[in-house]
């Protein structure tokens, strides 16, 4: 194993923490916004659309990790059917979601709508158009981040352990895409925001930006 830095092994063990007991992240993201969390059952398409409305979008696994933010979980946005694991009945709002390919733009527009609708009624305010466009900006950088975690990975057989990498993406799924990218680029040593969508790119709906993610 490679020799590594403090905040390198500070980066890790903060992952670790939050991968396995990530209520307490939650709990802070909620009083620091005054949002509201959402479980994604499996890992929604589009997270942009609920973080630009305020709503911490949770990638929820397994009955194990329903337990883990048990009653911090305010709406649940699924999309798969049957469920993966069983889903305890509640009163809490749901909103189906299916992975499916949509054969149009003006079809996938219409479910990506029906969803801002929805996560509007959660939040209790809609997402502006620059809060969805600042989502969609953070999110990219984590996609970036998370490229380049597996290429260093790939280069440096010594940076990461296989678990040490696993809790690092795992940290992600009650992270928002913000927080993730600061620990992903503390433990790369890189920019913590490059670059990722040119000024240009920002024209036009985001909301159409999202459609063509379901085509």
């Amino acid at each position: 194993m490679a020799v590594r830095g403090r905040v390198v092994l500070e980066g890790i063990l903060f992952a670790a923490a939050v991968a396995s007991d990530p209520s307490g992240v939650v709990i802070l993201w909620k009083a620091a916004t005054g949002g509201k969390a959402v479980g994604c059952i499996p890992a929604t398409s589009v997270p942009e659309l609920l973080l630009a409305a305020d709503l911490l979008p949770m990638t929820v696994e397994s009955t194990e990790d329903l337990s883990l933010v048990s009653g911090q979980v305010d709406a649940l946005v699924v999309g798969a059917d049957p469920f993966p694991f069983p889903i305890p009945a509640g009163g809490i709002p749901r909103f189906a979601f299916p992975r499916v390919a949509m054969g149009s733009v003006e079809e996938a527009l219409d479910r990506i709508e029906a969803l801002a609708e929805w996560t509007c009624a959660v939040s209790g305010s809609p997402a502006s158009e620059g809060a969805l466009w600042k989502s969609i900006r953070a999110h990219a950088t984590r996609r970036s981040l998370l490229e380049a975690l597996n290429d260093r990975c790939a280069r440096e057989a010594g940076f990461l352990t296989p678990e040490e990498r696993r809790v690092i993406v795992r940290a992600g799924n009650f992270l928002p895409a913000g927080a993730h990218s600061r620990l992903l680029s503390s433990i790369l040593g890189t920019d913590p925001e490059p670059a990722a969508i040119p000024a240009e790119g920002e024209k036009g709906d985001p909301l159409i930006v999202l459609a063509r993610r379901l085509m």
